[in-house]
This record gives C-alpha cells, sequence and structure tokens, in this order.
C-alpha cells in the first residue's frame, strides 16, 4: 500500500507538472512568435516587412520558466541592415544625440533577445512587459526606430532598387483603381508606369507609406516622390480623385 500510495501522490505530481506545462507547449509558443511577428509586422515601417519576406529576419519563442509561464523571444536581424542604421545615426550626431536622451536606441548586435510573461489564461503578453521601459518593450521599440530609418533613407535612395514584378504592378494599379473617379483602368497604368521610371516598387511603397505617417521619423523627406506623384496625377488624368 505505501508503494501505490507513492505511485498515486507521483502521479498527481505530474499530472500538474503537465498542466502547467501546457501554458508554454510548442502549439502556445509557436502561437506567441507568430502574434510578435504580427504585432511587428503592423507596427514597423515597411523596411522591416520586405526583410522579413527576403527571410532576412528570424525568430525564434522558448519557454523559460514554465512554471512561471515566462517566455524567451530571440529575433535576428540582417548585419546589414544594422550597419546601414548605425551609419544613418552617426552621419547625424543631432539626432543621436536627441534619441539617447529619450531612451531611444537602434540595436547593435545582431540578435536581439527578451523574456516576458504571459497571462496563463488568453496567452497574452502581459501589459507591464509591453512597456518600454520592459525587455521586450525595448527590443520592439529598437527595431521599429531601426525601419523606420532605414525605411525613410531607401525611400529616394539608389540602394535596394529592385526591378519591378507584374505582380507588383497589378497591385499598385489595383490601389489606383479604387478611386471612384477613376473612368478608365489606362489612367492607372499611365499612372503607375510613371513611377516605375524613376523608383522602385519597395520605393513607392516606403514614400507612400511615409507621405501617410508623419511622425515616421519622415519631417521633410519625399518632397521628389510627392512632386512626380502630383504630376502624374494631371498628366494621367487622377488629379481630381485626390
Amino acid at each position: 500500500m505505501p508503494n501505490i500510495a507513492h505511485c498515486v501522490t507521483t502521479l498527481g505530481l505530474l499530472f500538474c507538472s503537465q498542466s502547467v506545462l501546457a501554458c508554454l507547449d510548442a502549439q502556445a509558443l509557436n502561437g506567441l512568435a507568430d502574434k510578435e511577428m504580427q504585432y511587428m509586422l503592423q507596427r514597423i515601417p515597411p523596411a522591416f516587412a520586405d526583410a522579413v519576406s527576403d527571410q532576412l529576419i528570424q525568430g525564434q519563442m522558448t519557454a523559460v520558466s514554465a512554471d512561471a509561464c515566462e517566455a524567451h523571444w530571440q529575433l535576428r536581424l540582417p548585419a546589414a541592415d544594422i550597419a546601414e542604421a548605425q551609419a544613418l545615426l552617426q552621419a547625424d550626431p543631432a539626432k543621436q544625440i536627441m534619441l539617447a536622451a529619450q531612451g531611444y536606441q537602434i540595436p547593435e548586435q545582431a540578435v536581439l533577445e527578451a523574456d516576458f510573461a504571459v497571462d496563463a489564461g488568453s496567452l497574452q503578453v502581459k501589459h507591464q512587459d509591453t512597456l518600454q521601459t520592459s525587455a521586450l518593450g525595448k527590443l520592439r521599440a529598437s527595431v521599429e526606430l531601426m525601419y523606420a530609418m532605414l525605411t525613410q533613407a531607401r525611400a529616394n535612395g539608389q540602394s535596394h532598387a529592385e526591378p519591378w514584378t507584374g505582380a507588383d504592378k497589378q497591385a499598385l494599379a489595383a490601389v489606383c483603381q479604387q478611386s471612384p473617379s477613376v473612368k478608365q483602368p489606362a489612367a492607372c497604368d499611365c499612372y503607375v508606369a510613371g513611377l516605375a521610371e524613376k523608383y522602385s516598387a519597395r520605393q513607392v511603397r516606403y514614400n507612400r507609406y511615409l507621405s501617410t505617417n508623419p511622425y515616421a521619423f519622415a519631417t521633410g523627406n519625399g518632397a521628389d516622390f510627392k512632386q512626380l506623384d502630383k504630376k502624374l496625377q494631371a498628366n494621367c488624368g487622377l488629379a481630381a480623385s485626390r
């Protein structure tokens, strides 16, 4: 009987342990990783999404402590992007000083890591770990700052000028055609062709993003794009729709 009692006690402990581990089992960790990446894709300027699309960024979620329902997020960034952002910041000492005074910094190494607590019921990041003073909050803010700078710099630069694809042109034309004043598809084809002569598809996307997000470190940026955009609207018969 003592052995049976011991067996029951042992099974009971194992059962409880398994119940706790279920907070951060493989499925939960995969879900957390997907949510975190989606959060960053929705919030961070589009140069980040392009790096993800190019498979230059990888994220991994692991369990730190199943008992406390804590997770560990590791984000690997391309070294070339870090070097480019560092060079941009070093070229603007005033901005560097201002950002540092406000507690902002861009990543200095390719692998960023943060531990955070997870609510066992909802499997959501606990609120205190979403604040910028937390490890996860600092990670998010530094990546956002870096790709905001890269988005702005690449919007009009000569680098990263990938050739247009048919899908790129169709996507931009579809956005154009959503305007109620567009009477002929040819007007949007004209508009897309005009932009494609000077900008890559990504540069168009970056400029359009910056024009609708004035606080994305884009003050005074995009004047050339805006001028061309206005000219094409008039020449292609789209001015009345915008």
